[in-house]
């Protein structure tokens, strides 16, 4: 399950929708009541909580149906609207922290 299908919202979703999502799932769902649930949803809000965790997930998520990084560059830039990709610092920056890992 994907961490836009878990917190219920389209893959297209802004930072703002993702948000009111996570904050109303983790009050049906608090941690003393569903503790199990409660680290999905906050699992899966932290993978996409911003346009660079975005952009992480998209690239380096073994999960995600693309064969290449490119493809995946390519896609978020679909999602986004943006017909600029991110700029080369921030790409940079993503895969020295791949290659980290």
């Amino acid at each position: 399950m994907t961490p836009y299908e878990l917190l219920g919202i389209a893959s297209h979703a802004d930072d703002k929708t993702i948000r009111s999502a996570y904050l109303e799932l983790i009050k049906t769902y608090p941690p003393d009541r569903a503790p199990e649930r409660f680290k999905e949803i906050s699992a899966a809000y932290e993978s996409i909580k911003d346009e660079k965790k975005r952009l992480e997930y998209y690239l380096f998520n073994k999960d995600v149906p693309v064969n290449r990084p490119l493809e995946a560059l390519s896609l978020q830039t679909q999602r986004t609207g943006r017909r600029k990709p991110p700029d080369f610092d921030t790409l940079k920056e993503l895969l020295r922290q791949c290659m980290t890992k």
